[in-house]
C-alpha cells in the first residue's frame, strides 16, 4: 500500500515544494544544452511551455563562471517559470577517486556549483554515481567509501545555503547502476536524496531494475529524469522510441503517489522532448 503523501514528504523532509501541480501530478522541466548559449536555452524551454529549467552546470556554456556573469538575465528568465529551477552537473565529476588531491579538488569544484546554483535560485541539485579506475570485486568497495566521504562533505556544505542534494543513477557502465550498491551510498549520507533516471535504471536490468529503484527508495525520490532506450545503452531518445513500458512506470509511481518534477532528457530534438511530456501527461491522467 502506498503511503499517504504527507508520510512521505516528512521522510524527504523538504522545505520547498518542488513539482507539485493542482492535480497532484508532476511538473515537467527541460535541460538546457551546455553547448548553445545559456540565456537562448533557457528562453526556448520557456516558449515550449515546460514549466521549470534544469540548468546545466558544466562548460562551455553553463559554466560557473558564465552563470556567474549572467546571473541577473538568468534569473530573470528563470522567475518566469511555474517552478524553481533544478541544478544539473556533470556526469564525469570524480567524486569516488582514489587519487586523493583529485577527490578534493572535485569536493571543492562541487562546492562552487552549488554556490553558483544558489545564485540563480537553485535549492536542488544533483550528482552522478559514477566511479572510474580499476576497481573490480572487494576493491571496489574503495571507491564507493571514497564516494561516500565527498558526499558527506558536500551535503553538509550545501546545507549552509539550503540547497538540497541528490544522487543520480548512472546507465550500465562501471558507475553506480546497481540498486544494492547505490542503496549502500545513500543509506550512508545522510539528508541524501535520490534523483531517478528511469532509462538509466533500465539499462542496468529491463524493467525489473525500475520497479527495484522506485519500490527502494519511494520514500526519498525527489527528481525524475526521463528518455528511451533499448535497455543496452544511453541513448536519450523520445518517450516510445525505445523499449521501456512507460505506461507500467508511471502505475508503479503514481502508487508511490509521486507528483514532483520529471525532467525530459531527450537528445533527438526539442519537439521530441516536448510531444515526450505530452505523452507521460496523457499516461499519468489514466
Amino acid at each position: 500500500m502506498p503511503r499517504p503523501k504527507e508520510q512521505i514528504r516528512n521522510t524527504i523532509g523538504l522545505t520547498y515544494d518542488y513539482g507539485r501541480s493542482e492535480l497532484d501530478m508532476p511538473s515537467y522541466g527541460m535541460l538546457t544544452n551546455p553547448s548553445n548559449e545559456i540565456l537562448s536555452e533557457i528562453s526556448k524551454i520557456r516558449e515550449l511551455n515546460f514549466e521549470y529549467v534544469e540548468i546545466g552546470i558544466e562548460g562551455p556554456e553553463g559554466s560557473p563562471q558564465i552563470v556567474n556573469k549572467k546571473k541577473n538575465e538568468i534569473t530573470r528568465l528563470l522567475n518566469t517559470f511555474k517552478q524553481k529551477p533544478i541544478g544539473h552537473t556533470p556526469f564525469w565529476i570524480d567524486l569516488g577517486s582514489d587519487c586523493y588531491y583529485v577527490r578534493h579538488a572535485w569536493v571543492l569544484e562541487a562546492m562552487r556549483d552549488i554556490r553558483t546554483a544558489k545564485n540563480i535560485g537553485v535549492d536542488l541539485i544533483n550528482f552522478h554515481a559514477n566511479l572510474n579506475g580499476m576497481f573490480y570485486g572487494e576493491k571496489r568497495k574503495i571507491l564507493l567509501d571514497n564516494l561516500i566521504k565527498s558526499l558527506r562533505e558536500i551535503v553538509k556544505y550545501a546545507s549552509k545555503y539550503n540547497v538540497r542534494v541528490m544522487l543520480e543513477n548512472v546507465p550500465l557502465s562501471n558507475g553506480i547502476h546497481d540498486v544494492v550498491e547505490f542503496n549502500y551510498i545513500i543509506d550512508n549520507v545522510n539528508s541524501l536524496l535520490v534523483h531517478l533516471d528511469v532509462p538509466h535504471a533500465f539499462t542496468s536490468g529491463g524493467m525489473d531494475s525500475v520497479f527495484d529503484y522506485i519500490s527502494t527508495f519511494r520514500g526519498k525520490i525527489i527528481h525524475i529524469h526521463w528518455h528511451d532506450n533499448h535497455g543496452k545503452k544511453d541513448e536519450h531518445l523520445a518517450v516510445g522510441e525505445g523499449l521501456i513500458n512507460h505506461e507500467d512506470i508511471v502505475k508503479a509511481l503514481k502508487d508511490v503517489e509521486y507528483d514532483r518534477t520529471v525532467t525530459l532528457e531527450v537528445f533527438t530534438s526539442e519537439n521530441d522532448a516536448k510531444v515526450s511530456a505530452d505523452k507521460l501527461k496523457a499516461m499519468w491522467r489514466i
